[in-house]
């Protein structure tokens, strides 16, 4: 009986390091190789979600352009990913193609409202007043 609980224990153990140790390390590795090749002109992510442009690296920091003439300083290791060229050009072209087309919605209330202002110009003037009355 205590044999086999051992086996059961080993088991899991094993079953938690392929699914769930091994994969996270794999990751700070790639992270950690990702860091160490980070240089001048690289377009990053920070964790906190600001993008901008390397202007000096450090050892334990990086200096990033996040606007014109506005510059951050941030830890190295704030740095979650090196942002690809073609993800920020299919960005823009997608933001372009959106404010081409006209909202429907806008279209919907311009039409009614075309609508309500026909149907009052069409009532007679004295009809109006009694309404209101």
């Amino acid at each position: 009986m205590g044999s086999s609980f051992l086996i059961v224990i080993v088991l899991i153990f094993g079953a938690m390091y392929f699914l769930m140790i091994r994969p996270q390390r794999k990751q700070q590795a790639k992270h950690q190789e990702m860091l160490a090749n980070l240089k001048t002109g690289d377009e990053v992510i920070t964790v906190g979600g600001i993008y901008g442009d390397v202007v000096a690296v450090e050892p334990d920091r990086v200096r990033l352009e996040i606007a014109e003439d506005i510059e951050i300083e941030v830890a190295r290791r704030a740095i979650a990913q090196i942002v690809q060229p073609e993800e920020v050009e299919d960005e823009a072209v997608v933001d372009d193609e959106e404010l081409d087309e006209p909202e429907p919605v806008a279209e919907a209330e311009r039409a009614d409202a075309e609508a309500r202002a026909e149907t009052e110009d069409a009532e007679p003037e004295p009809a109006r007043e009694e309404a209101r009355r």
